[in-house]
């Protein structure tokens, strides 16, 4: 009976008017079920045989049923087996509309031409918000099983399945959507394989003249000036001419920025790439006479960047079948310790077009996936780590020109060769009409904005970056260079990053740390801790935080890294010398247990310990000998929070003082203001403050900065509140344990 369960799912699924055919005929059956006394008249045999079709009816009454309440619960039944027309994307109007329905046409025919298998998917605008683009969209409903779940969960899904329906279900290959051939991406073998250009490139790359990232950059840019003539044109022609993220920023659309990190880095990026603009321009204005196309401007280089960082990828390129097989297939073979797998940073046209979504989950993912080969045919050689590849471009870009000539040329896809495929995730299913979206990765607002251009509110990921303000060289003294030493030593950096407070938990604080007691506090604040509740009006970092918030604030819990980073610069000469010694010492151990073939245990953090509320419990207990060791190392992390504090504030008055851009309160007025606007204006319409013909850019623009330094603005102000509560509590421990250590002197005379 599971042909006729599977026909009634797949038709109520696929049309509402089998659906009402298969509930009528459920209520015909239904009818059918009270037997009359003349059943139980006849013979054993005829009621025999009537008791094997009961069962089998049953089944099938309860494949439609249970057809027609999947296709509800999932969002698959629809009243047409078309999206809604309400959650279609506006179109342009008139003319506008039969052009980019041609464009997105031809783009069609060229992605097909070129092997990609798009029979489950269309390109078309995303409903993703204003600057989204386009859009990768469902043909048809589709759905993947959970890992767990048996080949039958679709008609009976509270039923186990034992291990062998597990095994069973493991083994099962991901739903896919549509696929998309490599030698069709963009990558630097493509740029080194093409007829007219490719020599030029292989001689650059291999004089270190060009990286593999600007290789392709500059490609790109060539491809843009072929115009009509280019291999991509019906792909170049649907990527978007501006982009939203900071280089491309006008002046005082930076200065919406001012005090992030974003703006340092945003101004530093463009000053990089006009040197290396000013670098590539003769001779690129060299290759282009010589193809007779017009001379490449300042503008197409930006362009080039900017399609390069929103739209590449790394591609994982496995040997022999799916990257993520092969990764699992390493791990369990702890012998070889090369990695089956090369990396190549490139495009790949079509899948590029698919957009980025945090909550809810995105339902796909991506993966390439190589011809499986017997074991006797694999390569002799494997290709280098993923690091290594990426850390020389040299040698990658010539591992990648040789496996280009053994692959083929990239004007004629290779039928058998590796594929990029678009998967669903497991547990995941999409309607007809949905659009499709991927994760870009645990990404903060800052990664976010400088390389898509848009900023997430309330992003999990989003991280505040503190810097250490360092001399100059020149003026380094002998205490200096040695932090400095001590720092490299411990692999850090003057720098570190700080999620929310909320997201650094007691236990993995404790367990980064060597030895002592995990810290018994687990209390949490709300995520808008220090926002609009703080007070004050940005003037700098008295706004942030108050003596009574400080007083209340939940225990504070500084990452490893952070707090290492921070004892080295209030360390004394002496202090530095000390851990200098016993930093040698313990890499001497490792040295010699990595000789002999000991298990080496992860290094663990180096400052100590310190339970505040431990302490706090059991102080009046301590010898004398133990107060005053433990008052020495509450003295160096009180110097610890100390500089930690100093540092806050001085970001916070960066972020919301007058050479900032005010208040968290200011912005949030602004932005409830910037929606109020987008929702009363009508369609078609700029906004108040937005400049005629821009597109909505400006206002896209300002929209990202706003949520980008919103969040910036928190995180300082929340850390703020925890440090100063933290540095009161310690204040008052220790002034409880000098006054225990004076008694205990006291009754020693």
């Amino acid at each position: 009976m599971v042909l006729p369960a599977l026909c009634c799912r797949v038709a109520c699924l696929e049309s509402p008017a089998a659906l009402n055919q298969h509930l009528r005929a459920l209520g015909t059956t239904s009818a059918a079920l009270p037997l009359s006394s003349a059943f139980w008249s006849k013979g054993a045999d005829e009621r025999h045989a009537h008791r094997r079709w009961l069962p089998g009816a049953a089944a099938a009454s309860a494949a439609a049923v249970m057809g027609a309440v999947v296709a509800m619960v999932t969002g698959s039944l629809e009243a047409r087996g078309e999206a809604p027309a309400s959650s279609a994307a506006p179109s342009a109007a008139g003319g506008e509309a039969d052009e980019q329905a041609a464009a997105l046409s031809k783009l069609h025919e060229w992605l097909t031409s070129q092997g990609a298998d798009l029979s489950k998917i269309v390109i078309k605008p995303s409903q993703a918000g204003p600057g989204a683009g386009l859009g990768l969209f469902s043909t048809a409903a589709a759905s993947s099983p959970r890992p767990d779940a048996p080949w039958w969960s679709w008609l009976w899904p509270h039923r186990g399945g034992g291990a062998g329906a597990e095994s069973a279900a493991g083994a099962r290959e991901p739903t896919t959507l549509a696929s998309f051939p490599l030698d069709a991406a963009i990558t630097v073998r493509t740029a080194c394989n093409d007829p007219r250009v490719g020599a030029q490139f292989s001689w650059m790359l291999d004089k270190h003249l060009l990286d593999e990232r600007t290789a392709v950059m500059v490609y790109l840019l060539i491809e843009r000036l072929r115009g009509d003539q280019s291999r991509f044109a019906p792909w170049i022609r649907a990527l978007p001419s501006t982009f939203d993220v900071p280089i491309a920023f006008s002046e005082s659309e930076a200065a919406e920025l001012r005090g992030t990190t974003l703006h340092k880095a945003s101004a530093a990026m463009t000053k990089r790439l006009r040197e290396t603009w000013s670098r590539l321009e003769a001779p690129l204005g060299t290759v282009a006479r010589e193809l007779g196309l017009p001379a490449p401007r300042w503008e197409d280089w930006v362009w080039a960047y900017c399609v390069f960082w929103s739209r590449g990828q790394s591609l994982p390129v496995p040997e022999s079948g799916s990257a993520s097989s092969a990764l699992v297939g390493h791990s369990s073979n702890g012998s070889d310790p090369k990695i089956p797998i090369q990396i190549l940073e490139g495009l790949v046209p079509g899948l590029d077009f698919c957009n980025h979504r945090l909550q809810p989950s995105p339902q796909c993912w991506w993966e390439v996936v190589a011809p499986q080969r017997p074991p006797q045919q694999q390569p002799a050689t494997t290709a280098a780590p993923p690091a290594a590849a990426a850390s020389s471009p040299g040698a990658a870009a010539t591992s990648s020109r040789a496996a280009s000539s053994a692959s083929g040329s990239p004007s004629s896809p290779s039928p058998g060769g590796p594929v990029v495929r678009l998967q669903l995730h497991a547990g995941s299913c999409v309607r007809t009409g949905q659009e499709l979206y991927i994760s870009y990765g645990d990404k903060s607002n800052e990664e976010l904005l400088m390389l898509y251009g848009f900023a997430l509110q309330d992003n999990p990921h989003d991280h505040l970056m503190l810097l250490c303000p360092l001399p100059p060289r020149a003026e380094w003294d002998d205490v200096m260079f040695a932090r400095m030493e001590l720092l490299q030593a411990y692999g850090l950096r003057p720098q570190f990053f700080l999620p929310h407070p909320d997201q650094v938990s007691p236990s993995a604080t404790a367990a980064s740390k060597s030895g002592g007691k995990a810290p018994g506090s687990t209390a949490s604040t709300s995520r808008r801790a220090g926002s609009s509740s703080s007070g004050g009006s940005g003037g700098g970092s008295g706004s942030a935080a108050t003596d009574s918030d400080a007083a209340e604030a939940p225990a504070l819990h500084l990452p490893g890294e952070v707090l290492d980073t921070l004892e080295v610069f209030v360390l004394n000469f002496q202090e530095l010398a000390v851990r200098s010694k016993a930093l040698q010492a313990r890499m001497e151990e490792r040295r010699t247990a990595r000789a002999a073939g000991t298990p080496l245990a992860a290094m663990s953090q180096h400052s100590p310990v310190l339970d505040l509320a431990s302490l706090r419990g059991r102080y009046e207990r301590m010898s004398g000998a133990e107060l005053r060791h433990y008052l020495q190392a509450l003295g160096l992390r009180m110097a610890t929070l100390t500089t930690f504090i100093r540092l806050l504030e001085i970001k916070v008055t960066e972020l919301e003082g007058s050479e900032g851009t005010g208040s968290l309160e200011d912005d949030e007025r602004l932005l409830a203001s910037m929606a109020q606007q987008q929702q009363q204006q009508p369609a078609g319409q700029p906004v108040a403050g937005q400049q005629p013909h821009d597109g909505g850019h400006g206002q896209r623009r300002l929209r990202a900065a706003l949520v980008y330094r919103m969040g910036q603005k928190r995180l300082g102000r929340a850390w703020l509140v925890r440090a100063k509560g933290e540095l009161t509590t310690l204040l008052a421990l220790m002034r409880d344990m000098q006054s225990r250590q004076d008694a205990l002197e006291r009754a020693k005379q």
